[in-house]
């Protein structure tokens, strides 16, 4: 896995190409490449709890990630992989299994095709966030603002010096 080129097909090419192209004449993008979406969507697939299959429509001409750019940053890939096997629960749901499918190195294809749901499903929601509807380079602006915002909301929980106390005396 992270050894060849790969490929997005169908509508996902196209919303790759929209998250990686300049908006504004001055080089701006929300994505500088390929490998840049291929590392975030899985990861906002999976916190999302989005999915999606391949989109096979033959007229759209795919957009590719070369396999010498993956096998530099496989580290990364491998720890996407790794950290969505660890906290897939809806997939396994027994937490050895799903030790051995992140640390073994011996995935069944069905492991990958999990993880490239995850990473379809990732650009569909970064593309719905960040691109859909927009006109210009404010709307970029905007629409980034309030995915960061929303995506804080959704995730970042503030814990109170009391309950960071608590949590250290149970420690003992």
């Amino acid at each position: 896995m992270f050894d060849k080129e790969y490929s997005f097909k169908g509508n996902h090419a196209n919303k790759v190409n929209e998250l990686t192209k300049e908006f504004d004449n001055s080089g701006n993008r929300l994505f500088a490449r390929n490998l840049d979406v291929y590392i975030l969507a899985p990861i906002v697939g999976f916190l999302y709890q989005r999915m999606a299959d391949v989109d096979s429509t033959s007229d759209i001409k795919p957009t590719k990630i070369f396999g010498d750019i993956l096998m530099k940053n496989a580290d990364q890939l491998k720890f996407n992989f790794r950290l969505i096997m660890l906290l897939d629960k809806k997939y396994e749901s027994d937490s050895e299994k799903r030790i051995e499918k992140a640390f073994k190195g011996n995935n069944s294809v069905e492991d990958e095709q999990r993880y490239e749901q995850y990473v379809r499903g990732g650009v569909d929601v970064l593309y719905e966030k960040l691109m859909d509807g927009v006109n210009n380079a404010n709307d970029y602006v905007t629409r980034l603002y309030d995915f960061l915002e929303e995506f804080d909301d959704r995730y970042n929980q503030t814990i109170d010096i009391e309950t960071m106390l608590s949590l250290c005396q149970k420690i003992k």
